[in-house]
């Protein structure tokens, strides 16, 4: 089974997705994009190092088998680290309205499409904020 990325697409959908001239194969390119879509952070370097050549389906699902990224213990501590810095009161929860300026402005900017689905998904209070322990869990699964 491939982790399936944010949008919950399955690793067959991306890679018809992606496969722009439907010849049934990636570039290394279309490769690297699809990876991305599946929730993945590959370097252009480890692109490059994981599809030297156009690649079909099955390759494709053994390459996104094999990325490993960056550990799940370094990427956890780098988003806590993230996310603790608009925490601002150390409640462990940060206002809605001041995650989605976040998600949309800074960094690597969503979609508002990309940035409602996260805010709809995110774990929140009784007072409507998100929790961020819940949300780095979610972002962490996704």
């Amino acid at each position: 089974q491939i982790p399936q990325g944010p949008s919950s697409m399955s690793a067959k959908d991306v890679f018809e997705l992606f496969d722009a001239d439907d010849d049934g194969k990636l570039s290394v390119e279309e490769f690297g994009r699809a990876l991305r879509a599946l929730g993945k952070a590959p370097t252009e370097k480890e692109i490059e190092k994981m599809a030297d050549s156009p690649m079909d389906f099955d390759d494709f699902k053994k390459k996104v088998s094999m990325y490993q990224g960056p550990s799940s213990g370094t990427a956890r501590s780098e988003l806590k680290d993230s996310l603790d810095v608009f925490d601002r009161d150390n409640s462990g929860c940060v206002p809605e309205a001041e995650l989605r300026f976040l998600l949309s402005n800074m960094g690597e900017i969503l979609s508002d499409m990309e940035t409602e689905q996260i805010l709809k998904d995110a774990p929140k209070n009784k007072d409507g904020e998100i929790i961020l322990d819940g949300m780095m869990k979610m972002l962490l699964s996704a």
